[in-house]
């Protein structure tokens, strides 16, 4: 059932409108009838309310005024908008603000009731049914970035964490959806570092919550454990492969450094990582040579020697694969772009 609000100054109008169409054939149910857009806005908040039949010159919050915030704090609410005159200049406004119809009240009493309301029901569907597409769509990309923060890889590959974060800035979660999701993780990485569980202060933006979370990632990775931890160990070796990805870095000497088997070693990175530990080096490689090519002159065989690539074919080779461009295609698109 489509619940209907009808906002006009005009008592008798209202009451008018109310009585003249018939709401229920068309599944619709008058819930509430109001004098201006100020008292419109007071009960949309404490009531359920899908569409609001709204004249556009009212005292002390007009029409379009109303709509506008309105839209702002109820999103899914649709409009249709009642006018005495037959001048429809605000008909771009009505459209944009979710307006399914601008109808003349000085015509409406001679309109096929019936007709109207079928109209605008199917618009109604039409347009709820593309919203409802849209938040399938978002809340697919949330299911994503929810299960990227709760594998937990981003808190030992530096490049999945600015990626991850960049992508949750750009979805733009509400912040007690992200401090629900803070939560989770925290108390997971807690957990894998044998902790005691982390205070969460509350947060007022979502940039705040993953600024604090950013910081949080630094203690973490700089945890230490006399009891060999297993997660702590291969944080060690992220710190490794970060600071040394540019020389002779070999995975048997890392996993010694970090007291854990090689054979083990692999299978325990590959867990917290997400990587295989060649293919984390490469990342780093190849995210060394875009800094290079965007910042400096430097010829394209000092690029790949300055990344950890002695061979500057082979260099060539894999930043095609990771990048789809070559080197210097890529120092030509991003210069395009200064």
């Amino acid at each position: 059932m489509i619940k209907v609000l009808i906002v006009d100054d005009d008592k008798l109008a209202r009451k008018g409108i109310i009585s003249l169409l018939n709401w229920e054939k068309h599944q619709m149910q008058v819930v509430g009838d109001v004098q201006n857009g100020r008292a419109a806005l007071d009960f949309v908040r404490e009531h359920e309310v899908n569409l609001v039949f709204v004249d556009i010159d009212m005292p002390e919050m007009d029409g379009i005024e109303f709509m506008e915030k309105c839209s702002q704090e109820k999103p899914d609410i649709r409009f249709v908008v009642l006018t005495f005159y037959e001048e429809f200049s605000y008909a771009q406004s009505v459209i944009r603000l979710g307006g399914l119809e601008y109808i003349s009240k000085a015509s409406l009493e001679f309109t096929d009731g019936d007709a109207l309301l079928e109209r605008i029901e199917k618009k109604y569907e039409e347009r709820s049914r593309g919203t409802r597409g849209i938040k399938d769509e978002t809340e697919g990309e949330w299911e994503k970035l929810k299960k990227e923060w709760d594998s937990l890889y981003w808190v030992f590959d530096t490049i999945f964490y600015e990626e991850l974060k960049e992508r949750t800035l750009t979805y733009e979660p509400d912040v007690r959806r992200m401090e629900r999701q803070l939560i989770r993780c925290v108390g997971k990485m807690d957990e894998l570092l044998e902790r005691k569980d982390t205070d969460i202060p509350w947060f007022d933006t979502v940039l705040e919550e993953l600024e604090w979370i950013g910081r949080m990632r630094e203690e973490w990775r700089n945890a230490e454990s006399d009891r060999g931890n297993e997660a702590v160990s291969i944080m060690k070796a992220v710190k490794i492969g970060e600071q040394d990805f540019a020389g002779r870095i070999h995975v048997s000497e890392v996993a010694a450094r970090v007291g854990i088997s090689r054979s083990y070693f692999s299978v325990r990175f590959k867990k917290y990582v997400g990587l295989t530990f060649g293919d984390f080096i490469q990342n780093l490689r190849i995210r060394r040579a875009k800094e290079l090519l965007r910042q400096t002159d430097l010829s394209v065989l000092d690029v790949a020697e300055k990344s950890g690539y002695e061979d500057v074919y082979y260099f060539n080779r894999v930043f095609r694969e990771k990048v789809c461009c070559s080197p210097g295609e890529y120092r030509k698109k991003e210069a395009g772009k200064l």
